[in-house]
Formats: structure tokens, C-alpha cells, sequence
């Protein structure tokens, strides 16, 4: 069966779980758009994105 990602709404993280592995009790949605892989933190787009640890996250969530 295919993995199905879910997006926190306050990091954007993406992860399988029903919950945000960084902010805990913050439940994760189904729906999103876009993806970033973020290797280098250091990178303008990291930067930009104000995302400071390397992962995969969304680049829109829908409430």
C-alpha cells in the first residue's frame, strides 16, 4: 500500500503519522500542495521558506 503524507499546519512537515513529530499534539491534514526537500538549511530556498531543518515539507496546507 502506498504511503499517504500529511501536513502539519503550523511547520508544513510532511510525515505519515497523524500527528506533528515536532509539535506533538498538533494533528496533521490530508490536504496539501507542492512539496520542498530541504538537504541545506543554508539555502536561499531554505531561507526563504524560514524552514531550519532539513525534511520534506509542504508548500501549502489547506485548514
Amino acid at each position: 500500500m502506498a504511503k499517504v503524507y500529511k501536513a502539519c499546519r503550523i511547520c508544513k512537515r510532511l510525515t505519515t503519522e497523524d500527528v506533528c513529530p515536532v509539535h506533538g499534539e498538533e494533528r496533521t491534514k490530508p490536504d496539501w500542495f507542492g512539496f520542498l526537500i530541504i538537504n541545506d538549511v543554508n539555502s536561499q530556498i531554505a531561507q526563504k521558506a524560514d524552514i531550519r531543518e532539513p525534511g520534506i515539507y509542504a508548500i501549502k496546507v489547506r485548514s
